[in-house]
């Protein structure tokens, strides 16, 4: 059998002024035909679970594009036309495949239009005609849209955040094609979006309701007839129609059962809905609370500038906050600031350099901060993740230097991204067991490689556009009333 594989993925943030265009996602991950499976085979990510399934069987696989930008603003067209042109070009030229299997975000807006993945589905759909199966693979912050449902056969979402089961949900999503072509299983699909936008931190699947509602949806006595529960947290900072809670369910043939299944699990998430409320612990409280912790190391998360949620990753008032409050051992992955860099590049190792760090990219991430620094090391900022989330895949920070003042390392970093595996600082010399305090830029990824070494995590939130307060974001086009906007 034969099979068609792209990906195109973007998470974004709509309060940001940084479009996304083809230079972003080349930074970030952008592969080709072949070059898909030199990068992605063995990988646990979607496509890896996509590859390894098609292999085992023998079948072929039609690479075509693979791309995946860190989450910024909205994507502009050339990027959009480019990315999903591939896609199309190897579709038209395989008509005859058994069927297509995408690995998509589910929150991508574009210039011109809310719903990106629902306008890559439909242009596919159109060139394929209804027969050709699609299943799609999502990360679980996605908005779901009635188009993305009607244009797919089966939306397959992540089951855990930190999202450590990609290549679970790519392996899923492969086996269940192969179902669905040999006439095994006929899905049909029911949704719910109960009125809510619950922000990250309350949306693990660690510990709380979010945990509790997927062990209810995967429980081992639900009907043999469901085939495929998803429970979509959505994207929060978004300002669009799609945004929000979404439960899908698939079942085999029994509307019905879908129908009763979705209701059923959208009833209890409303009905606990206080359970998604949010309290912020501001950063001078944060980095007061890690000072006074004995073991080693303290992280801290800086939620409210997380590149993952679309934050421009150059916020430097916790590091402020280190050095008002004289941190003896703290390390800070990343800082978003190419011009520091060259500077750092520039005077070289074991020089001192004078800098205005960070804050460069608008007025929403706080102050830039005079710094005295010595640097401690130049890095190309290539690194492979050795955690659970996505093992293998590479990481690119474009060239990097580490800085340090006043004990206080910082890593600055000339692309955006998320910080959620220990190699971050592992690859730059610095030992995470050996620091008392790790700063890291992101929301939850983080405790899929940190949570298991740090003696405490203390949740910080301060300016920036991922801060998980919703009331600081003007919202226009969302449905209205929503929880927790609204006193529902």
């Amino acid at each position: 059998m034969k099979w068609i594989i792209g990906g195109f993925s973007h998470e974004t943030n709509t309060f940001s002024s940084e479009a996304t265009g083809l230079e972003q996602f080349r930074e970030r991950h952008y592969a080709e035909g072949d070059e898909i499976a030199a990068e992605l085979e063995g990988t646990r990510t979607n496509i890896g679970g996509f590859l390894d399934v098609i292999r085992e069987r023998g079948d072929e696989a039609v690479l075509t594009v693979s791309a995946f930008a860190t989450p910024s603003g909205l994507v502009t067209r050339e990027a959009f036309d480019t990315i999903s042109g591939v896609i199309l070009d190897g579709v038209r030229k395989h008509t005859d495949a058994d069927g297509i299997l995408l690995d998509l975000h589910g929150a991508m807006v574009l210039e011109g239009s809310d719903d990106g993945e629902g306008y890559v589905l439909e242009m596919v759909r159109e060139v394929v005609g209804p027969e050709m199966l699609i299943v799609v693979a999502l990360d679980l912050h996605s908005h779901i849209t009635e188009l993305m449902v009607e244009k797919a056969d089966v939306l397959i979402g992540y089951q855990k955040y930190p999202h450590t089961d990609m290549y679970e949900r790519g392996v899923e999503a492969a086996n269940l094609i192969v179902r669905i072509a040999s006439g095994e299983v006929h899905p049909v699909c029911a949704m719910r979006k109960p009125g809510m936008i619950p922000v990250p931190p309350t949306c693990n699947t660690e510990w709380g309701l979010y945990k509790s509602l997927w062990e209810d949806a995967l429980r081992s006595d639900r009907p043999s007839g469901i085939i495929s529960t998803s429970l979509f947290a959505g994207f929060p900072w978004a300002d669009v129609a799609p945004i929000g809670f979404a439960i899908l369910v698939y079942t085999d043939g029994n509307e019905n059962l879908a129908r009763e299944e979705a209701e059923r699990l959208s009833e209890k998430a409303w009905n606990q809905r206080q359970e998604f409320l949010y309290t912020p612990t501001s950063i001078p409280e944060a980095v007061s609370r890690a000072l006074k912790v004995e073991g080693r190391p303290v992280v801290i998360p800086d939620v409210a500038d997380n590149p993952g949620g679309g934050g421009s990753n150059d916020s430097v008032e916790v590091v402020r906050e280190l050095l008002a409050q004289k941190a003896p051992s703290a390390a800070v992955s990343t800082i978003y600031d190419p011009i520091v860099v060259q500077e750092a590049i520039k005077a070289g190792v074991g020089s001192k350099v004078s800098a205005e760090l960070g804050a460069k990219t608008d007025d929403l991430h706080g102050q830039p901060l005079e710094i005295n620094a010595r640097v401690r090391m130049i890095s190309d900022g290539r690194y492979r993740v050795c955690g659970r989330m996505s093992q293998g895949a590479w990481m690119n920070m474009g060239p990097t230097a580490v800085l340090e003042v006043e004990g206080v390392r910082i890593l600055v970093a000339s692309y955006r991204q998320q910080t959620y595996d220990t190699e971050a600082f592992r690859y730059v010399g610095i030992d995470p067991m050996d620091t008392d305090v790790l700063v890291v830029k992101s929301a939850m990824h983080f405790n899929a490689a940190f949570r298991p070494i740090a003696s405490e995590v203390i949740v910080a939130d301060g300016p920036g556009l991922s801060s998980n307060d919703m009331s600081r974001f003007a919202f226009e086009r969302i449905p209205r009333p929503i929880f927790p906007l609204d006193d529902t």
